[in-house]
């Protein structure tokens, strides 16, 4: 069902939360929310097992006076190759931005942004996107809340792998991390 909710709400975000009840410990003492851009992605993948030869993945804008764009060629070497294609829009990173630092906000925890960026360079543009949100619509919200006082006054980014090691570190909850599919 989470692929058809995704599909539903264009992909904004399934939000995720620790889960509190007053007088039991279950881990986290204040809350933990991750949002996640899901849309397209692996979700709405297009594949094709294939054997040796090449593959090249190209790109017709709608104006047909516009030259095609190749994006990718490859030689496959290998006689069994699943090859995968597929996008990931960034229409709706604003509204998934507003609805995660909005939530943040109103919990009074501290917003991370999550990708994996340094290796997967196309994630750049998810990063600017919330970036550009938080500085022109929380930053100064969030430092009069005293939710940035250590982070440096900024809104963090964090790789992924960096990320689940804070997770791990943090056990004290009060953090939010908005990822990249």
């Amino acid at each position: 069902p989470n692929g058809a909710m995704r599909r539903g709400w264009n992909g904004i975000t399934i939000s995720r939360d620790t889960i509190h009840i007053p007088g039991v410990k279950l881990g986290f003492d204040k809350p933990v929310f991750f949002e996640r851009h899901a849309v397209g992605g692996e979700y709405g993948a297009g594949w094709k097992c294939v054997g040796k030869g090449r593959v090249l993945t190209t790109f017709f804008p709608d104006d047909v006076k516009e030259k095609p764009v190749i994006i990718d060629g490859r030689e496959l070497k290998d006689s069994e190759t699943a090859v995968v294609v597929y996008d990931n829009p960034l229409d709706n990173v604003e509204d998934l931005a507003h609805i995660f630092f909005a939530r943040c906000l109103e919990a009074g925890i501290v917003p991370y942004v999550v990708t994996k960026k340094t290796v997967f360079k196309w994630q750049e543009g998810f990063w600017q996107k919330m970036k550009k949100v938080f500085d022109a619509d929380y930053k100064a919200k969030f430092a009069a809340a005293g939710l940035l006082k250590n982070t440096g006054g900024e809104l963090q980014h964090l790789i992924s792998d960096a990320a689940t090691m804070q997770i791990i570190r943090w056990t004290g909850g009060g953090f939010g991390m908005a990822c990249h599919n």
